[in-house]
Formats: C-alpha cells, sequence, structure tokens
C-alpha cells in the first residue's frame, strides 16, 4: 500500500454531507489545506435526491428548519441565490396512515433545496471550490489511524494519507468500524471515556420507497403527510413540493418497520409500503420506482455535546447529526464546531 503525506496543515474530512462541508468552512477559514473525502459520486450524504426517468425525488431528508442566526445566514444566501427555496410553515398530520388527514400549520418555515434536497450542499461545496478545497468522491475511506503527529486515512485499501488532523462525519457506528480498522483506541486517546459515548449513540434505519406516478397522487397540499404512529412515517408528493416535473411519491417506513424488515427482499418491502400507501396512491399507476435502504437514517441517540474528540495529538473528531440536536441544522452546527476545534487544537500544537 502506497503511503503518501500531506503538507503540515492539511486537514482531511470524512463524510460530504452539511456536517462535513460546514466543518471545511471553518478549516479553510483558519488557513488549513482540506481536502473532503466521500464515498458516493456527490455530496449531500442523507440530504439526497434522486432522478426516476422524467421524475425528481427527495428520498433522503424531506426538508429543514432555521433556529439559529449562523445557519440562517447560510440559508439566506443559498435562498438569494436561487438554490433554497420556502416550502411551508406545516404539514398535514395523522395518527397512521390510513388516519383522518389534519391540516397543520405552526408558521414556521420549512425549506427545501430549489430542485431538490441536495442543493443546498451543493451550493456550500461550490461556496468551498473557490476558496481552494478540494473533493474526492468514489473514495471509501476504509481505516482511520493514528501515525507518529499524522492522522492516516487507508483508501479502498489501496492508498493512505497522512493528514495533519481528521474531521469524521460518518455515521457513528461506521467510524467505530473505521477506527478499529486503524488500530484504535490506541495511547493517544484524549480520555477512556471517548469511546464509551461515541459507543451509545444508536440510529434507526429507514426505508425510502420512491414511486413515479402517470398522474396526480391523493395527498393533499403543499404534498407532504407525518404520521405519528404505524409502518409509515412520511408520505411526501415531490409534485407538489415543486421539485418534480412529474407526479413523484416519496414512502418512508417507520424506524420500527424499518428495523424489522431490514434485510427482507427488496420486492416484498416494496410491496408492502406500495399496498399501505395505496388510499394516496389512488387510481395512479406506477409508472416506475426504486427502494432506497438508509441503515443509519435517524439517531435515536443524541449526545449532548457538538462533538467528540478521539484524539488531540494528532487532532481527531467525530461529528454529525447525532451530536448536539439532530436534523440538518444540528449537524451543520456540530460540524461548525468540530471544524474550530480542530483548527484551535492545530494552532496551539
Amino acid at each position: 500500500m502506497a503511503t503518501r503525506a500531506s503538507t503540515r496543515r492539511d486537514v482531511a474530512i470524512v463524510g460530504g454531507g452539511v456536517a462535513g462541508l460546514r466543518a471545511a468552512d471553518e478549516l479553510v477559514a483558519a488557513g488549513c489545506g482540506v481536502v473532503v473525502v466521500e464515498k458516493s459520486r456527490g455530496v449531500g450524504g442523507r440530504m439526497a435526491t434522486r432522478r426516476l426517468g422524467d421524475a425528481v425525488l427527495d428520498h433522503g431528508a424531506q426538508f429543514f428548519t432555521v433556529r439559529g442566526d449562523s445557519f440562517g445566514g447560510i440559508v439566506s444566501a443559498a435562498v438569494e441565490a436561487g438554490r433554497v427555496a420556502r416550502w411551508t410553515s406545516g404539514f398535514a398530520q395523522a395518527e397512521s396512515i390510513n388516519a383522518e388527514v389534519v391540516p397543520a400549520d405552526d408558521g414556521h418555515p420549512r425549506y427545501r433545496g430549489a430542485g431538490g434536497m441536495t442543493d443546498l450542499p451543493k451550493f456550500l461545496l461550490e461556496r468551498l471550490g473557490a476558496r481552494g478545497v478540494a473533493l474526492r468522491t468514489g473514495a471509501r475511506v476504509t481505516a482511520i489511524a493514528l501515525d507518529g503527529e499524522s492522522v492516516r486515512l487507508e483508501i479502498d485499501g489501496a492508498e493512505a494519507i497522512r493528514f495533519a488532523g481528521c474531521v469524521v462525519t460518518a455515521p457513528v457506528p461506521q467510524a467505530l468500524d473505521l477506527f478499529a480498522a486503524g488500530g484504535l483506541p490506541a495511547p493517544g486517546l484524549i480520555d477512556g471515556d471517548a469511546r464509551r459515548r461515541l459507543a451509545a449513540v444508536a440510529y434507526d434505519p429507514c426505508f425510502a420507497l420512491m414511486l413515479v406516478l402517470d398522474r396526480p397522487s391523493r395527498v393533499p397540499p403543499p404534498g407532504g403527510i407525518q404520521c405519528a404512529s404505524g409502518p409509515i412515517s412520511w408520505l411526501a408528493d415531490n409534485h407538489l413540493k415543486g421539485i418534480s416535473p412529474v407526479p413523484a411519491l416519496t414512502v418512508h417506513a417507520s424506524g420500527a418497520f424499518s428495523r424489522e424488515r431490514f434485510d427482507d427482499a427488496p420486492d416484498a418491502v416494496s410491496r408492502t409500503l406500495r399496498d399501505l400507501a395505496a388510499p394516496w396512491i389512488g387510481d395512479a399507476a406506477i409508472v416506475e420506482q426504486s427502494l432506497q435502504r438508509w441503515k443509519f437514517a435517524t439517531p435515536t441517540t443524541v449526545l449532548e455535546a457538538p462533538y467528540v474528540a478521539v484524539a488531540n495529538r494528532p487532532p481527531l473528531v467525530c461529528c454529525g447529526d447525532a451530536f448536539a440536536g439532530p436534523k440538518v441544522e444540528g449537524a451543520a452546527a456540530s460540524g461548525l464546531a468540530a471544524g474550530r476545534w480542530l483548527a484551535e487544537t492545530l494552532h496551539n500544537a
């Protein structure tokens, strides 16, 4: 395996979701060279949008809100650039997918990407690219190790690169697997409590069934139904949402259903979810369909701290939506805090 070193101030970010991109923003502002390593073909993580034929469907995170000034500034800039739009201020509510649907409007804006949820991370990446941040897509990290004064990333088992520090935004169980593959825990840990705190984080999986229809669905405006219980937690009409030129539904299974059926044959899961969503499909025929299986969809255990520092010499830190508040804004805040800690730690080294 070939090993090469980065420059003294080069840092790596594992994962190109919102947390990683916000960490990159903080680190490049501190004068670091930043490389974002992403295993998929593009950025966004669970802010995911897919094309099926003529349809466009969000199949991960469905919307985001703004509570704080920092994230609010980013969203305002993205709105001004035409990359983000306000969707609604409330969704239809139902006890379960077959129960009565009640309109809801709490006055608090929910936002979407102008053409899909990937638009916000793409907007962040474009701003970072103009500032010299490098992106490696299709690069799967297989191990993360401490190597003297460096963090060593092994990529696809064929290449190893040493960096001055590293931010890991992968779901926590995957991060722990990468550390184990690299020989961590090892001397250099800040405290023996770091691994215990990370090991406490748990997630719900989620099936996302995408259905392209030949005519409008029966989902009421503004295009989303949230279910309090039962096997379906969310149903969205991407045409009413404003991102798809043709009718297309996203059906999210609940965490309980997804855990129980996670290893079932995809065709069987799709058939069950189609049957459950049938009242909202109505007379429409399904033109095309696809099933996405998210293993780490929703954190069910969220740590109070915005990040967990695994080592400080060299600096290695974990962050993401399982830290100090889930959802998109929580992930962004976590990435910002982790990037700031890494920059300060390098500065004080």
